[in-house]
């Protein structure tokens, strides 16, 4: 795998670029008979109010503390300001944005104790923990608690200040790491009297979504397996292949597999290959992969519809016509506001690829549905979906098994 198309994952210089009783996680393998939550039509925005929070997870590997931005079912005061996310580069700021939805900063919620699901969406190369607002304030108006942290290393900022960017090999093995540790901390702050987050989170309820190298991320929390000694010997061969860059033997581990993760929304997924012929036989959890006909980054031949071929079940296959890489974040809306030519990120941002609105609609669409099926307990995904009644308009293919 060549260095070429980390060149081309830069996905994310994006934005620049009462109670209900929790559940404990149950064990390997095992899937919870849950108890529905009312989250609405997933065509449309659902019917809760938006709160946003930031939290940190701090002391990490490499001196590492994540912010980590939380989205979440809420019921603010009428007339709250809505809420807005700047990028930073250190001190300045570069680009401020209101939230497209009208989430609320801070927003306190009478809806505590009803067991939420908690989903934790992971960025892509370069980017930043709100590059697709579209996705995380739509899955909260549908009553999911959605964490997003910066893996700090390889966002925007190390994108810029190259000197500062980690690895990608250490990168690849810290992601799912950040995963693992935003779980542990919002599910802390779910645990905290006053907190915006308080009592509103279900741990047995637990997904994972992600973007490019943040599809990757959730793909290996869902638990596929490195083939370790297939990635040795290529980096052995050819040290400048991705995710060979910091690699050692020893350090990288086969499986990243975090337990209390029940469900798994990849979007353009890259690195397919280093799982070799049997790494996604050890994903035991539902998995919709998403992706772009035009995808020219990860391509959906290779990085999309092949992973698919090789879950065992419970797999969805999402593939948007003309939708390419950037496609699926909101780059293409904010490339105007930071002054950048859409020529830097054709890759999803062109005339010639789907309007982003109308794939955002139907990234929304299914996500929601996928979610509501396998974390909510609520809704029928093929009554939403049935791909015998005729795809939406933009929808060039959805097959499951």
């Amino acid at each position: 795998m060549s260095r070429a198309l980390l060149a081309a994952l830069p996905c994310l210089v994006l934005l620049a670029c009462g109670g209900t009783e929790a559940l404990s996680p149950l064990p390997e393998g095992e899937r919870p008979l849950l108890p529905a939550l009312p989250t609405g039509d997933p065509e449309a925005l659902g019917p809760y109010a938006i709160g946003v929070t930031t939290v940190e997870v701090a002391d990490g590997p490499e001196g590492r503390t994540l912010p980590v931005e939380v989205w979440y079912p809420a019921e603010p005061a009428p007339g709250a300001e809505t809420a807005s996310y700047a990028l930073m580069l250190g001190p300045l700021t570069l680009v401020e944005m209101a939230s497209p939805n009208g989430a609320v900063r801070d927003a306190l919620s009478d809806l505590q104790g009803a067991g939420h699901p908690l989903i934790v969406f992971s960025h892509g190369f370069g980017g930043v923990r709100f590059q697709s607002v579209y996705m995380t304030e739509y899955l909260a108006s549908h009553g999911f608690v959605v964490a997003a942290p910066d893996h700090v290393g390889n966002t925007f900022a190390e994108l810029v200040q190259e000197t500062t960017a980690l690895p990608t090999a250490t990168m690849a093995r810290l992601r799912p790491e950040d995963v693992s540790r935003t779980i542990d901390v919002v599910l802390a702050h779910a645990e905290a009297p006053g907190d915006p987050l308080h009592r509103l989170v279900d741990p047995a309820r637990i997904g994972v979504a992600g973007h490019s190298f943040g599809g990757y991320t959730s793909i290996r929390v869902a638990g596929a397996e490195i083939d370790l000694d297939l990635i040795t010997a290529e980096c052995a061969a050819d040290p400048g292949s991705l995710f060979c860059d910091g690699y050692e033997v020893g350090a990288f581990p086969a499986s990243a597999r975090d337990p209390r993760v029940i469900a798994a929304l990849p979007q353009a997924p890259a690195g397919d290959v280093i799982y070799g012929t049997s790494g996604m036989d050890a994903i035991h959890i539902p998995v919709m992969i998403q992706g772009g006909t035009a995808d020219t980054s990860t391509p959906f031949a290779t990085e999309q519809e092949i992973p698919y071929g090789k879950l065992a079940k419970d797999a969805y296959l999402l593939g948007l016509a003309e939708a390419g890489h950037f496609t699926f974040s909101d780059m293409c809306a904010v490339i105007d506001v930071i002054g950048l030519s859409a020529d830097q990120f054709e890759d999803g941002c062109s005339a010639a690829n789907q309007d982003p609105v109308l794939a955002h609609q139907l990234i929304n669409r299914y996500a929601t549905a996928f979610f509501q099926q396998h974390l909510s307990g609520e809704g029928d995904l093929f009554g939403v979906l049935d791909p015998t009644k005729g795809l939406p308009e933009g929808v060039a293919v959805f097959e499951s098994h």
